[in-house]
């Protein structure tokens, strides 16, 4: 109940996201460092996209680990391959909807950890994988909402 309770007050949010300020965007440029990640980032939503930002403000209060700050941006990468509508996830994580495209809003961290293996960056899809698939980071379980 609580994971729907957060999906529809980020449905509210989102009705007031506008463009990503030039400050967010130097900063998510800083902080991915890297012009592919960047292109990754850029392919979410607008709706996620903003969500990686704040989820980045809320981490940047509990650390300066560069690889911890690069997750926060890139969490819900995954969530790049297709069009995911409030409803939809509403829907999918209530159990209403089980098709494929659920089952791939449903897995979206596995499939970053393969986005991320086929820039070959082997440091960065390694770090993403022991602390979002293997355990969720301490400082990311408390950022991410």
């Amino acid at each position: 109940m609580k994971d729907i309770l957060i999906k529809a007050r980020r449905a509210v949010r989102f009705l007031f996201y506008r463009d990503v300020s030039i400050e967010n965007q130097i900063l998510v440029s800083d902080t991915l460092d890297d012009t592919e990640l960047e292109i990754l980032f850029w392919k979410l939503n607008k709706a996620d996209r903003h969500h990686s930002i704040e989820v980045l403000h809320r981490t940047m209060k509990h650390t300066d680990n560069l690889d911890i700050l690069k997750l926060a941006l890139l969490h819900d990468i995954g969530k790049s391959i297709s069009e995911y509508s409030w409803s939809f996830r509403i829907f999918t994580d209530l159990g209403i909807l089980k098709s494929h495209k659920s089952h791939n809003y449903k897995n979206h961290e596995d499939i970053g950890y393969e986005l991320l293996k086929e820039l070959q960056n082997e440091d960065l899809s390694n770090y993403y994988f022991d602390n979002l698939l293997s355990k969720k980071n301490e400082i990311l379980d408390k950022t991410d909402f």
